[in-house]
């Protein structure tokens, strides 16, 4: 049985050399880059933001300001990389605090849904006998029995709706939520990009769901057959932790697989 997540499933159409050191040499690494940086605190910021309110406690915008500040002061270290030339630390942090308060001033009091579940961590079972990582930011359902799968997002670029509509991610983690919600009237995906303070949505069709889960164990049948692991040079290797053990960077020899079998595959638990 093999653990499978969008993060994985993407990881190995962007670049299937950086999948076998990630994935199957089971390689760590400490860089990541400031964008990641920004993004995984600003996540856990609405993350305390609403799971306090769960217990009954509505933080104060300066309440959560303050828990962010003082992660990014805590957290911070020599392996996370400013790619772009024209930035800096401060910048990214002010593109957090900028995100996170216009979100504050947006939603407050935070009581337009009911809260379901915060940073889920559960899995959906694929016909094959695989799983897929299903972490919600937050599930939530309003008065008339829908249900809404909340992503937050701190891109620097906006995405089209077109592209939403073919959004894997959401859409899956829908599929579980269908099948251990059967109340639910309706599911659906709900994404804030937060640097613009924009909120979009989009929704699925039962057919477009099993088209989906279909597609997804296809791409799992893809994986677990692939033989070799070329790389994938593109503008994307400036933000990869793996830049330093690549050959088409540092002149290393290339890693030939002899296919991926489902025990040696990691569970991912990222988003």
């Amino acid at each position: 049985m093999g653990i499978y997540s969008n993060s994985k499933l993407s990881t190995f159409d962007q670049c299937k050399y950086k999948f076998r050191l990630q994935y199957i040499e089971r390689i760590r690494t400490d860089i990541q880059c400031i964008e990641a940086f920004m993004g995984s605190l600003v996540h856990d910021a609405l993350e305390k933001l609403y799971k306090d309110l769960q217990s009954g406690k509505l933080n104060s915008k300066d309440e959560l300001l303050e828990y962010y500040l003082r992660r990014w002061k805590e957290d911070w270290n020599d392996n996370i990389l400013v790619v772009k030339e024209y930035a800096n630390p401060e910048m990214y942090q002010n593109i957090g605090v900028e995100s996170l308060l216009n979100y504050y001033d947006k939603y407050h009091p935070f009581d337009q849904l009911k809260i379901i579940g915060v940073e889920t961590n559960e899995k959906l079972d694929l016909s094959n006998g695989d799983k897929y990582y299903v972490k919600i930011d937050r599930l939530a359902a309003d008065d008339l029995g829908n249900y809404y799968v909340i992503d937050y997002k701190t891109n620097s670029s906006l995405k089209r709706q077109e592209e939403l509509d073919r959004d894997r991610q959401l859409a899956m983690y829908s599929i579980w939520v269908r099948e251990n919600y059967p109340e639910a009237k309706d599911v659906k995906l709900v994404w804030n990009f937060l640097a613009f303070n924009e909120e979009f949505s989009s929704s699925r069709t039962a057919d477009d769901l099993v088209r989906l889960k279909l597609e997804v164990e296809d791409k799992i049948k893809e994986i677990e057959s692939c033989n070799e692991f070329p790389t994938n040079k593109s503008k994307l290797c400036d933000y990869c932790g793996y830049k330093s053990m690549c050959h088409e960077w540092v002149g290393k020899k290339k890693i030939v697989g002899k296919g991926v079998k489902k025990q040696t595959i990691l569970g991912d638990f990222s988003s």
